[in-house]
């Protein structure tokens, strides 16, 4: 393995970590957050097994969007290291 291919597997190894990070950190941050609402507006048993799941499925999609602007970050992030 030369150099070069060394490098280029600690920064994918890097930016894998990076986005791993910001996938939970957006988990969490979004089932934070969701705890907030007042579920019993939107649903007849807000406590029930099917809200909870419903709070989750949409935590892991406050996921899934903190991911994508992760992978901008770090497209934006190499781009610059390009240019340099």
């Amino acid at each position: 393995m030369n150099e070069s291919s060394g490098a280029t597997s600690v920064i994918l190894g890097t930016d894998g970590i990076v986005i791993l990070m910001f996938f939970f950190a957006g988990l969490m941050a979004c089932w934070w957050a969701l705890a907030a609402l007042k579920w019993d507006k939107f649903l007849n048993h807000p406590l029930s097994p099917q809200a909870q799941m419903l709070r989750f499925f949409l935590a892991l999609f406050g996921g899934l969007i903190s991911v994508g602007v992760a992978v901008l970050l770090l497209a934006a992030m190499q781009v610059a290291r390009s240019l340099s």
